[in-house]
């Protein structure tokens, strides 16, 4: 500690052997320790307030470990049950339209599209399956039809056969033949 010479009268002007003596006679006041905490007893409490905060962090440690787990179960939990809600959705949507008619492979596709959120793929696999239905019921309908009676002579002739006529002169004889196939001619 300094000592303040400032508070020494004349200082300034003395002589070095002056201010030798002044400086052996200079009493310094005892300073008041009474609010302070003796070195000892800091360091002991320091030490012991290190260890509790040691102690404390390992704790923390712990519970955010332990927090951590309860979260990543929880997420696991959560898709878990989105998979399981969307295997239920796909199977429900799968036994509709197998009900409606469709082949399994199809219905599986639209099924998932749907239980996805995907109406354009939706749209496209219901418009696949009308084509297909109408095929199988025109099939159908083919070979619910009578055979001709024999003998009768006259071949039914189609607008479509008569455009596939190649000979011209040959096609437009037999338009005008049957003008009625031809009503915007």
């Amino acid at each position: 500690m300094k000592i303040d010479t400032s508070t020494i009268e004349g200082y300034a002007d003395m002589t070095p052997e002056q201010k030798l003596a002044a400086l052996e006679s200079f009493e310094v006041a005892e300073p008041d320790y009474s609010g302070y905490v003796a070195k000892a007893v800091f360091d002991k409490t320091a030490s012991e307030l290190s260890k509790i905060k040691k102690d404390n962090l390992a704790k923390l440690s712990e519970d955010e470990r332990a927090k951590q787990e309860l979260a990543d179960t929880l997420q696991t939990l959560q898709e878990e049950n989105a998979k399981l809600k969307r295997d239920f959705a796909i199977s429900k949507y799968k036994a509709q339209y197998l009900a409606m008619g469709y082949d399994e492979a199809l219905a599986t596709e639209t099924a998932q599209a749907w239980a996805d959120g995907n109406a354009d793929k939706v749209i496209a696999n219901h418009a696949a399956h009308l084509v297909a239905h109408d095929k199988q019921v025109k099939a159908g309908m083919l070979g619910d039809m009578p055979t001709p009676p024999a003998g009768s002579g006259t071949k039914t002739i189609t607008a479509d056969e008569i455009m596939a006529i190649k000979d011209d002169e040959k096609r437009q004889q037999m338009i005008a033949e049957h003008l009625n196939l031809f009503p915007n001619y």
